[in-house]
């Protein structure tokens, strides 16, 4: 008797495995996308008679993070839902309307008119950018400590 409810309790768990597993694999993992933290970038500068240039070795940073409600070309920019401060940091957060468009990140860079931008993955549900209030660009634009999108 003592190795049938064995063999049920073996079989019983292995169901359970195999159950949580499927479930597992079915659940889709959300992606998590991030500005680059700098950008290459080739500049050309057509420099007036008598006067020579040196361009910068430290490639453009992370300056600017603008949703989209569909492509940039379009000018739909999402407004951020939340506005935190808290000692040396400012948090912003957006939380990201469900649209039959593709919500789209832009990544703005200092010294430099290049944005980037990609479409988030299809589920997202959200983006945090985090400011460092104590260190401004020369533009005077907060350093991006962190941002994610997920």
């Amino acid at each position: 008797m003592k190795d049938k409810s064995r063999s049920a309790q073996a079989a019983s768990s292995m169901t359970f495995c195999v159950t949580l597993l499927a479930v597992l694999v079915a659940t889709p993992a959300r992606a998590e996308v991030t500005c680059p933290d700098s950008l290459a970038v080739q500049q050309r500068a057509e420099v007036p008679a008598g006067w020579t240039v040196t361009l910068g070795e430290t490639p453009p940073r992370l300056a600017s993070v603008t949703l989209y409600d569909g492509q940039p070309a379009n000018r739909h920019t999402l407004k951020f839902n939340k506005r935190q401060q808290s000692g040396s940091e400012t948090r912003v957060v957006w939380i990201l309307p469900e649209t039959p468009r593709s919500i789209y990140l832009q990544c703005g860079y200092e010294r430099t008119a290049a944005l980037i931008s990609m479409p988030l993955p299809p589920g997202s549900t959200r983006c945090d950018v985090v400011f460092d209030r104590n260190t401004t660009y020369p533009s005077g634009a907060s350093v991006i400590k962190r941002m994610v999108c997920k």
